[in-house]
């Protein structure tokens, strides 16, 4: 019973974390850590906190756009418009700094845009080349890495190869637990849904990471010994370019599916970038992003991104794959094709599912995701 009631209280804690806007996160983060804010993986939040500030992920809220028309045109993807909108509604005002990632030209744009509007003291443009299939490639981005590491020293804090070594070996800690649940939870299900899954993945860009590891170990400690109720759920895989958003893992889970394993932007493309630690930091956190496919804005090969995808969804077992896409995200929508056709001549069923608002966009889906999922159920 006390596991029982201690695993109920640190739900409730990952709840409150993510049900919060950020201006009210803004109360809770530690004084000691000055919060920088940034967007995309290909930032090295490691640099960030051995500089002693806080990694501070923004992600897509639900926010009324009252400002955002007057600055961007209509097709651009939800987490541009609601990050400038937070912006100018002084949502972000709390934020030391922000880090941009050279990736979409949506958020090339908005860079630009951020830039004008003056109201965070520090940003920086992170130039990661569009090609990572070569050495120049590799030699250019560690340049640009030992330049955002100069420009946090300059304005943030000195990272010594001590603070370095700690913080990579405290997001190693972090991706191995993350890493840890995904394998449990399908199992579980009943007692850790989609949607607590969902808060706890989400949770870890918007607190201090030492706590945020503290709670995971707490969380498996607690975590269930035996799974409950005989139910078969339908296995699928969530593939898309959102972060992990509880309604739509929530939905998915309601129709008699179960979501064994996602390669979305804030889940296993997080687990990728696990750097050595018997190496040069500086170089494990470069050579990270050279031996897997992250992102459909960098180039690997023709085939890295549908070969991944099809190793992992097979790897999982998965009896289809739900694309969860923001609509007019370019670089993925260009993919989309290709991917569709390399699962399904795999036998593997896909649906596609295109979101402009998560906040407006639930009631759409459910009856599609339900006859998604009763076309993959046994008889």
């Amino acid at each position: 019973m006390d596991k029982e009631v201690s695993l109920l209280k640190i739900l409730k804690e990952f709840e409150t974390i993510t049900s919060k806007g950020y201006r009210e996160i803004a109360f809770s983060l530690p004084k000691d850590r000055v919060p920088i804010g940034f967007f995309c993986p290909y930032v090295p939040e490691e640099l960030i906190h051995a500089a002693g500030a806080l990694p501070f992920r923004l992600m897509g809220t639900p926010i009324e756009m009252s400002h955002v028309q007057a600055h961007l045109p209509a097709n651009c993807c939800h987490l541009v418009k609601s990050s400038l909108e937070s912006l100018l509604q002084g949502e972000l005002d709390f934020l030391k700094g922000i880090i941009f990632s050279h990736t979409c030209d949506a958020m090339q744009g908005l860079a630009d845009i951020w830039a004008l509007q003056r109201r965070i003291p520090l940003q920086f443009n992170l130039m990661i080349p569009s090609r990572l299939d070569s050495e120049l490639a590799r030699t250019y981005l560690k340049s640009e890495i030992e330049r955002l590491k100069n420009f946090l020293e300059s304005n943030v804090g000195k990272i010594t190869p001590q603070s370095l070594k700690v913080s990579i070996q405290l997001f190693n800690r972090i991706r191995e637990k993350v890493m840890e649940i995904y394998t449990r939870r399908p199992k579980w299900h009943k007692q850790i849904s989609g949607s607590d899954f969902a808060r706890i993945i989400r949770a870890g860009y918007l607190i201090d990471r030492q706590r945020y590891l503290e709670l995971l170990n707490e969380f498996l400690k607690v975590f269930p010994e035996k799974p409950e109720g005989s139910e078969n759920p339908v296995p699928v895989y969530l593939a898309g370019n959102m972060t992990h958003y509880d309604p739509y893992f929530s939905l998915i889970e309601e129709a008699g599916a179960i979501i064994v394993q996602d390669d979305l932007c804030s889940g296993t493309r997080f687990l990728r970038l696990m750097v050595p630690e018997d190496a040069d930091p500086m170089e494990g956190l470069t050579n990270r992003y050279f031996t897997s496919f992250m992102c459909p804005t960098k180039h690997q090969g023709v085939h890295a991104h549908g070969e991944t995808l099809l190793k992992e969804v097979q790897k999982s077992g998965a009896k289809g794959v739900i694309f969860l896409l923001y609509k007019y995200c370019e670089p993925h929508f260009f993919d989309y094709p290709d991917l569709k056709q390399g699962l399904e001549s795999k036998g593997i069923p896909t649906l596609l599912l295109e979101v402009e608002d998560p906040s407006y966009s639930i009631g759409q889906l459910k009856i599609r995701i339900q006859a998604f999922v009763e076309m993959l159920s046994p008889l």
